[in-house]
């Protein structure tokens, strides 16, 4: 069940305001509604992820050289493109607030990302996350664990 969106909210407002003017900046949206500007942003982005599903639900079935996509929703995806503001935002979430050590700050890639966007599995994941870090945490300790992982791996998949 999907909570009705109050207009009279904080949040409806912010919606009403980026839907009149979608290039309106969060920090001067934030100001004229008395809220943080990074409130403002998750708004953006729910209402941006919206669009997607909405654009996702669409009824007909595309042919594959001529996609079908309503042009008022693509119009609104690309002008609610992220802003300067919002684009540091998501880059300042998960990856810049490593817990427990700063074996992964290092990596051009960190472990999980390349594990999400190669949709590994648990297994698999260890794996990569072991003998990514081997070097600047666990040492040998770490090769050893990424071996149990591997093991296991080939025993469930004989």
């Amino acid at each position: 069940m999907t909570r009705k969106k109050d207009p009279n909210s904080i949040s409806g407002k912010i919606r009403a305001a980026i839907a009149n003017n979608p290039k309106l900046r969060n920090k001067l949206l934030a100001k004229d509604l008395g809220t943080t500007s990074s409130f403002v942003s998750a708004i953006r982005g729910q209402m941006r992820r919206q669009i997607i599903r909405d654009i996702n639900a669409f009824p007909y079935v595309p042919k594959p050289e001529l996609p079908v996509v309503p042009a008022m929703a693509m119009k609104m995806a690309i002008e609610w493109a992220a802003t300067e503001e919002e684009e540091e935002a998501f880059q300042a979430l998960a990856n810049a607030q490593q817990v427990g050590g700063s074996h992964y700050k290092s990596k051009a890639i960190q472990p999980w990302d390349y594990i999400a966007s190669n949709q590994l599995g648990y297994l698999e994941g260890n794996v990569v996350k072991y003998v990514s870090r081997w070097k600047d945490k666990g040492g040998l300790e770490d090769l050893k664990k990424a071996q149990h992982y591997l093991t296991k791996l080939i025993e469930v998949n004989q």
